[in-house]
């Protein structure tokens, strides 16, 4: 693995006066594929909302590629690399596929627009036959990997992805992680933030678990136990005295 390009330090955010974030510390190298999980109100999605300039920053760091993008604007955040895919639809339904696409690569300004659109409709063969297709009419899969088609035009050196697969077929969501496989493997960098821990531990190269607003585990999926897991879910703690963390 490569130097860490981001690294997260003392972070300690929410929204106006109410704190999520107690102090969180991680760092993500490049080329990982990094699985954020942990119980409901853990501080997981908006973790991800605060490394996309989404939340009110009370301390701490975000240091991306050397920089520190604590706080910045957005589509400052984006134009510096990082692309976000939040949970819930987010597409434009009444657009087609294709009409998605060209509205995600708007602030691209350059001629290989359309080299990289081919190369976006290779990364995601299901959407090629759906081009013409508006987004609305699509099912919930293919609206999540539209959504996630949009964000790899955007040129992204790391992919943020929320939860999705919240409300999809059995199907749909082994369709998703393929994709999402395939995206890791063309080079990209991604921190999924997911509640089906066995999808999300089956593809991941590490996984971070997050309790109230704190990082309990970090460490390689082959490392802890379905039990163990469970455990830190329901305790934040692990009987076995080897525990990587606390």
């Amino acid at each position: 693995m490569d130097k860490s390009e981001l690294v997260i330090s003392d972070l300690r955010a929410g929204y106006g006066s109410l704190d999520i974030l107690n102090g969180i510390d991680l760092d993500v190298g490049k080329g990982e594929f990094v699985a954020l999980m942990g119980p409901n109100g853990a501080g997981k999605s908006t973790l991800l909302k605060t490394l996309f300039g989404q939340t009110t920053i009370k301390s701490g760091s975000i240091l991306w590629q050397g920089g520190n993008i604590a706080g910045l604007h957005p589509r400052e955040i984006l134009s510096r690399g990082v692309s976000y895919v939040p949970q819930g639809r987010c597409n434009f339904p009444l657009m087609t596929v294709d009409e998605n696409l060209q509205v995600a690569a708007f602030t691209i300004a350059d001629d290989k627009v359309l080299s990289d659109r081919d190369y976006v409709y290779e990364l995601f063969p299901a959407l090629q036959a759906r081009r013409s297709t508006l987004a609305g009419n699509m099912s919930g899969g293919e609206q999540q990997l539209l959504e996630m088609a949009m964000a790899v035009l955007q040129r992204p050196k790391i992919l943020l992805v929320d939860e999705p697969s919240v409300g999809l077929s059995p199907t749909a969501i082994g369709v998703v992680f393929e994709e999402l496989q395939r995206i890791h493997a063309n080079g990209h960098t991604i921190l999924l933030v997911e509640q089906n821990t066995k999808k999300a531990m089956a593809v991941a190269s590490r996984a971070i678990i997050l309790r109230l607003g704190k990082v309990i585990w970090d460490g390689a999926p082959a490392d802890i136990t379905h039990d163990e897991l469970g455990e830190l879910f329901l305790t934040g703690r692990m009987a076995k005295e080897d525990a990587s963390m606390p």
